[in-house]
C-alpha cells in the first residue's frame, strides 16, 4: 500500500472541513499507515488544511501524511489518536481535547511548529530523530512523552517555549531527548524542568504556591556559540560579593516569575563540580543581580555519583539575571559585606513607629497624570477624556482571572520589581481572584499601575522613596495602602512618575510640603526638561499626557531614556501577542498588534532629560 501512495507522491489533496464533524476513516488508509510506520516512511503525499471545525472521536485516528494547516477560523479538537508526519502551521485554535497525539517522522526532515493561534496538545508522543523546532508556544495538558529526538525554541522569545499547564508531566527525557530552548510551567508545587542545550541535560526546580504562579526558564553551556551564551549580559565569574569565594563559568540558567520560590540546580559530568569545589556542602547557588554574583544560599545539598543537586533559599526570582553554582568563602571570618545589609529604616515596622513620627516627617502624594496609550480613542492622535480601562475590564491585570476565552493570568504584584525599577514592594498582592475568596476584585476605573519616586534633586542618586500605585481612568493615582515616605529633612522634592512603556516625567521644579500632602497635576503641567529633551505631549491646549512607546526600558541609557529601535525589536518579539498583559502593549488593551507599532512611529526618536 505504501507504494502505491509513493506513486502519488505529487498528488496535494485539500480537505476543507466547513462545519465542525465527527471524522472516520477508511479501512484501506488504516491499513496504508499501519504498513508505513512498520515499513518506509511515508512520501507527503497529503498537504491538509482546516478551514472550519474538525473533531477526532474518542475511538477515532487521523493520520495526517505531509503538513498540515489549521486556518485563522479553523477549530480543531482530538479525543482520538492524532499522527502528524509533517509541518504544523496553527493560525486558529488546536486544543481541548481529551486524545493523544503523535509527531513522528523516519526520514531526515526536522518538524516545524508555527503559526499564530492557540495550539495545546493533550498527550503528546515526539517521535522525530531530526527534531522538532518551534516558532511559536505549545501548551500540554497531560502529558508529554519524548520518543525520540529534542524539541528546540529561541532561548530569547518568550512565546516560543513548551508551556506545562497546572498538573502536566513529561516522560522518558535524557540527554538525547529534552527542550532545547525555553520551558515554562504553571502550577503549584515543585516542579523539574527539563531543558539543555542540546549535548545535555541539565535541569532546574521551582515551586510555585498557588496554580497560577508561572515560571519561565532556560539553560545556557558554553558549549552553545556565543550569542546564546552571553545572550543576558556578560555573567563575569571573578565579580562576585566577598562571601562567594568561586563561580563556575560552564553554564548558567534563566528564571523568571513574580512568585517567590527557591531554586535547584541540577549538575552533572559536564559541570565539573568537583574541579570547582572539594566539599559538596560548600557549594551555594549564585544570581546574578545586574553588577555581581549573589550568595543565595544552600538548604540542601545531594550528590549521586557525580551528579547532584543544591538548592537555594527562598528568593524573588525575577530579581536576578542568572543562576549557576558557587562556592561559600570558606575563610569563616565572619565578614559580610556591606552592600548585604539593609539600611535602617526609622518609619518601620510602620509610620506611626515613635522613631518615624518624632524624628522625621512622613507625607502623602496626590498625584494626577494621563497615559498617551489608554487615552487615545483607538484611533492614532484622537484622544477620550478618560484612559480606557481595558486590561481591567478583560481580566489581564496582575491577580485578576480572565473574562476573555483565551486570556492569560498574570500573577499578582505591582510590575515593577524587574530591571530597571527592581522595586520589592508588597503592593498588588492583595489583589489575588485565586486566593480563597478572592475575585476580581479591582476597582472598575483602574488603568494600570504606575511607579512613584520622591528625590530631593533630579539626580537618580537622591531618590529618598519609592512606591508603586494605581492609576485611574480620570488620571488620579490612588495608593494601595499609605504613602508613608518618612524620614525627610526637606520642605520640597521632585516627583517622579514612571510607568512600563512611556517616557517617565518628573516635576519641573521641587514641590512643596503643605499640611503633610504634597500635590502636582502632571496633566495641566509640563514635566521636567533640560537642553534638548521632551518632556509631556501637549495633545491639546495646556492637556499633557506621558509619550508612549517606551517598551524597552532597559539599564543601557539609549534604551532607558528614548523610544528608537530597540522598543520596535521589542514590539516585534511581542507582535501577535494577546489577551494578556505586555510591556509592548502600549495602548494597554491586552493585544499586541500593528496599532501599538503606529503609536511608535509617532513618537520614534522622543527622548527625556529625567535623570534614571
Amino acid at each position: 500500500m505504501c507504494c502505491l501512495l509513493n506513486i502519488y507522491h505529487k498528488i496535494s489533496v485539500l480537505i476543507q472541513y466547513n462545519t465542525y464533524q465527527k471524522i472516520s476513516w477508511t479501512f484501506v488508509l488504516t491499513i496504508a499507515f499501519s504498513l508505513c510506520l512498520v515499513g518506509q516512511c511515508p512520501q507527503p503525499i497529503w498537504n491538509t488544511s482546516n478551514l472550519g471545525g474538525a473533531y477526532v472521536d474518542d475511538i477515532g485516528n487521523k493520520t495526517i501524511f505531509g503538513d498540515f494547516s489549521n486556518t485563522r477560523e479553523g477549530q480543531y479538537v482530538n479525543d482520538g489518536h492524532l499522527y502528524f508526519f509533517g509541518d504544523i502551521t496553527n493560525d486558529g485554535f488546536i486544543g481541548d481535547g481529551q486524545g493523544d497525539e503523535y509527531i513522528k517522522t523516519c526520514d531526515t526532515t526536522t518538524t516545524l511548529i508555527s503559526g499564530g493561534g492557540y495550539t495545546e496538545f493533550n498527550r503528546l508522543d515526539v517521535d522525530n530523530p531530526r527534531d522538532i523546532i518551534l516558532k511559536k508556544d505549545i501548551r500540554i495538558v497531560e502529558n508529554l512523552n519524548f520518543e525520540n529526538g529534542l524539541i528546540h525554541t529561541d532561548r530569547n522569545v518568550f512565546r516560543e517555549r513548551v508551556f506545562f499547564a497546572d498538573g502536566a508531566e513529561y516522560t522518558n527525557v535524557s540527554d538525547e531527548r529534552h527542550i532545547d530552548g525555553a520551558v515554562s510551567r504553571q502550577g503549584a508545587g515543585p516542579f523539574i524542568y527539563p531543558v539543555g542545550d542540546g549535548d545535555h541535560m541539565s535541569r532546574i526546580k521551582a515551586e510555585g504556591v498557588n496554580p497560577f504562579d508561572i515560571f519561565v526558564t532556560t539553560y545556557h553551556s558554553i558549549l552553545q556559540d556565543e550569542s546564546q551564551f552571553n545572550s543576558k549580559g556578560a555573567f563575569s565569574p571573578i565579580l562576585a560579593d566577598l562571601d562567594i569565594s568561586k563561580v563556575q563559568d560552564k553554564e548558567f540558567w534563566t528564571l523568571s516569575g513574580g512568585q517567590s520560590t527557591t531554586v535547584t540546580l541540577f549538575w552533572t559530568e559536564f559541570s565539573d563540580i568537583y574541579n570547582l569545589v572539594n566539599d559538596v556542602n560548600d557549594l551555594v547557588v549564585v544570581g546574578w543581580d545586574g553588577e555581581k554574583w549573589v550568595n543565595l544560599g544552600n538548604t540542601e545539598t545531594i550528590e549521586i555519583f557525580n551528579t547532584g543537586t543544591v538548592t537555594s533559599s527562598n528568593i524573588m526570582p525575577d530579581r536576578y539575571d542568572a543562576f549557576t553554582f558557587g562556592v561559600a568563602d570558606s575563610d569563616a571570618d565572619g565578614y559580610v559585606d556591606s552592600e548585604d545589609v539593609a539600611p535602617l529604616d526609622p518609619c518601620l515596622p510602620d509610620a506611626s513607629s515613635p522613631a518615624c513620627t518624632n524624628n522625621s516627617t512622613c507625607i502623602d502624594v496626590e498625584l494626577s497624570v494621563y497615559l498617551e496609550g489608554p487615552l487615545q480613542s483607538g484611533k492614532i492622535g484622537e484622544y477620550n477624556d478618560e484612559m480606557r480601562t481595558l486590561l481591567n475590564r478583560y481580566g489581564y491585570l496582575p491577580g485578576q482571572r480572565p473574562t476573555t476565552l483565551l486570556g492569560t493570568a498574570t500573577p499578582p504584584a505591582q510590575p515593577y520589581y524587574v530591571s530597571p525599577w527592581l522595586y520589592d514592594g508588597q503592593e498588588g498582592l492583595e489583589f489575588n481572584a485565586f486566593a480563597s475568596g478572592g475575585s476580581n476584585i479591582y476597582p472598575p476605573d483602574v488603568v494600570d499601575y504606575v511607579y512613584i519616586s520622591i528625590r530631593t534633586t533630579p539626580e537618580v542618586l537622591t531618590t529618598v522613596c519609592t512606591k508603586a500605585a494605581l492609576l485611574m481612568s480620570d488620571g488620579n493615582i490612588e495608593m494601595t495602602e499609605a504613602f508613608d515616605c518618612c524620614d525627610l529633612t526637606e520642605q520640597a522634592y521632585y516627583i517622579l512618575i514612571e510607568h512600563r512603556n512611556h517616557l517617565p516625567v518628573m516635576s519641573p521644579r521641587p514641590v512643596p510640603i503643605e499640611n503633610g500632602v504634597m500635590s502636582f497635576d502632571f496633566r495641566t503641567n509640563q514635566s521636567y526638561t533640560r537642553l534638548l529633551g521632551d518632556g509631556q505631549k501637549e495633545i491639546s491646549e495646556g492637556v499633557y499626557v506621558m509619550y508612549a512607546g517606551n517598551g524597552d526600558q532597559t539599564l543601557a541609557s539609549a534604551s532607558l531614556k528614548d523610544i528608537n529601535a530597540n522598543d520596535l525589536s521589542k514590539w516585534t518579539e511581542e507582535n501577535g501577542d494577546h489577551s494578556g498583559y505586555y510591556f509592548q502593549d502600549y495602548d494597554l488593551n491586552g493585544d499586541v498588534n500593528v496599532h501599538d507599532k503606529a503609536i511608535w512611529l509617532t513618537n520614534n526618536g522622543v527622548f527625556t532629560d529625567v535623570d534614571r
